[in-house]
């Protein structure tokens, strides 16, 4: 009985503060930025992102709106001042349903080993209460939930997931600098089982990389697209 009651109570929550039809859709999001498309010509403009749809909108001087997809763009990106930052978006190349595709991320790390970072997909309830493409356009409070989205490491033309971090990541990567990165786990008291922890510790790897003077250009040979750097929030 007490757990119904729970069920219920929860129920409740989520229809008293689900969006109503009625309620106004959130507005595009603008903001002044440049676009390079796959055939190298550069567009300058107003930018406006939809994670959802995967669809960058440019608004030109003259008024005129034009919407491109990843098969046409190859980066883009634009001065965010509600992080006060800039932030890039790139095309890779990520498999779906077995078949690989060209997909928007963004660069949400850059250095030695870049993370970039892409929309995931909601299951359940979230789902369908937040189902329309309006909810998705880029925003401060979308962009700085981290728990919306799917991070990878960038590194030599491939993506790894943040999901196999341990096994994909660490192991293979990291371990360069095995001993300052335990060290720094230790000392920090870091969580490396968790998103924000691991972030810290990739940005604590390219602070080792870049300062050292033998392995500062060994890595990230393969990632040659990145636009200007990147920090996180």
């Amino acid at each position: 009985m007490k757990n119904v009651y729970l069920f219920s109570k929860i129920v409740l929550i989520i229809v008293f503060f689900s969006p109503s039809k009625s309620s106004a859709l959130p507005a595009s999001v603008w903001h002044k930025g440049q676009m390079t498309l796959f055939n190298k010509v550069t567009l300058e403009g107003e930018l406006s992102y939809n994670w959802k749809t995967e669809i960058v909108l440019l608004r030109q001087s003259d008024g005129r709106v034009r919407a491109f997809s990843a098969t046409q763009v190859q980066q883009f990106g634009w001065f965010d001042y509600s992080f006060h930052k800039q932030r890039n978006f790139l095309v890779l190349p990520t498999l779906v349903n077995k078949q690989t595709k060209s997909a928007f991320f963004e660069i949400y790390m850059d250095g030695s080993l870049a993370v970039v970072r892409r929309l995931r997909k909601s299951h359940g309830l979230f789902k369908r209460m937040f189902n329309h493409p309006a909810y998705y356009n880029d925003q401060p409070s979308l962009a700085q939930t981290t728990d919306f989205f799917d991070y990878f490491v960038y590194d030599a033309g491939q993506l790894r997931a943040f999901d196999r971090f341990n096994l994909d990541i660490y192991e293979p990567l990291l371990t360069a600098y095995d001993e300052e990165m335990r060290q720094y786990i230790t000392s920090h008291n870091i969580n490396d089982h968790t998103l924000l922890g691991r972030l810290v510790l990739i940005d604590h790897y390219n602070f080792l990389v870049q300062h050292d003077p033998k392995t500062a250009s060994a890595r990230g040979a393969g990632y040659t697209q990145e636009p200007a750097s990147v920090s996180y929030p």
